[in-house]
């Protein structure tokens, strides 16, 4: 008697081959020829499982692995059971098997080291009734409820009515219960594997937290990476705008330069054209050359010429017709001086010349 699919090699049917979609099951009911499953697997056919349904109402979620455990040794003769368990609110569906038995056949018939999977795994649940299972290798009664297998037992040969009400005055089902027959077909995964995204699975106690926390950690990761790129970002800013102000401030300093050097070169350029006082006194000597006087003080400002003469009854009239036929000044004034023979002519320059002589 082997464990299928860990067929006898002798055997003219094989096992199971590989492919690239997945293990191909072969037996010698023809039902299976064609099934496959998701990933490569082994099965461990029902005949060789012990199955029990615990209730942990009373017992803290932190004790119950430990306490599934002891169980498990108590109930098994093995000295080395492995388990499956399947959990459910207050309820564990835990089928166990002999790993020692399980390990000398895969060494007797050098067996890749797949993953082990009970057969009842691979038929689909109910969620509540009575149910005659065939299996690989003889049948299985089943009394389901509220989607948790509450009781189960294998049979070599398919059971008969004794059987069945046997089964039914263990399990505790009503006389009425209306049987149904599970069909052949293998799932293509574990009936309790669940995608991550699957309601179950999020409200899983086991996933749940870690979910939650990992989305605390993500946000927690991306707030800091946030505020590191505002810190940089910040950093890069205040670079930049102490450059752009160095900069600044480097324009503004030759700005300020060119403008001084433009007013001294204006300043200089004034003076250079601007008619000095020499010129304008003689330019005055000319004027006056035809009359007897005597030049008191000269005084310059703001463009205007002022000359202080002393001379008895000066000609003023005819003093200023001479002066203003000089072109280098555009009005000739006479004022009364400090005493009768004082007189104080006033020399208004061009305006270029005026405009200059400012500068000095």
């Amino acid at each position: 008697m082997s464990l299928w699919p860990f067929a006898n090699q002798t055997s003219s049917i094989q096992p199971w081959t590989m492919s690239s979609e997945s293990i191909k099951l072969l037996t010698e009911n023809s039902v299976y020829e064609s099934a496959s499953l998701e990933t490569p697997t082994l099965i461990i056919p029902r005949k060789y499982l012990f199955y029990q349904c615990m209730s942990f109402e009373n017992v803290p979620r932190t004790l119950r692995n430990n306490l599934l455990l002891q169980r498990v040794r108590q109930l098994s003769p093995f000295n080395r059971p492995a388990t499956w368990q399947v959990s459910d609110n207050n309820a564990a569906q835990v089928w166990f098997w002999d790993a020692d038995r399980v390990d000398r056949i895969r060494d007797q018939q050098t067996l890749p080291a797949l993953n082990l999977v009970p057969e009842v795994m691979l038929y689909p649940p109910l969620d509540n009734g009575l149910r005659v299972q065939p299996c690989i290798e003889g049948w299985e009664l089943q009394y389901w409820s509220g989607r948790v297998l509450r009781h189960s037992r294998w049979f070599a040969a398919k059971p008969n009515f004794r059987d069945h009400a046997d089964f039914v005055r263990v399990c505790g089902a009503t006389d009425d219960e209306a049987w149904c027959e599970g069909e052949a077909h293998l799932l293509s995964k574990p009936w309790n594997e669940k995608a991550f995204w699957s309601r179950e699975s999020l409200q899983s106690e086991f996933i749940a937290p870690r979910l939650v926390l990992g989305l605390f950690l993500a946000w927690f990761c991306l707030q800091l990476g946030m505020a590191l790129g505002v810190q940089i970002k910040k950093a890069f800013l205040a670079e930049a705008v102490a450059n752009k102000s160095e900069t600044l401030a480097d324009l503004v300093d030759q700005r300020d330069a060119t403008l001084q050097q433009q007013e001294f070169n204006q300043a200089v350029s004034a003076l250079v054209q601007s008619p000095s006082q020499l010129h304008l006194l003689a330019q005055v000597s000319t004027c006056l050359s035809a009359f007897d006087f005597t030049i008191l003080s000269w005084q310059y400002q703001s463009g205007q010429t002022a000359v202080l003469l002393q001379q008895e009854n000066l000609d003023t009239r005819a003093l200023i017709e001479a002066c203003n036929q000089n072109p280098t000044f555009t009005d000739v004034r006479a004022e009364p001086g400090a005493t009768p023979s004082q007189t104080r002519l006033l020399f208004t320059l061009q305006d270029d010349a005026s405009g200059a002589s400012d500068v000095q």
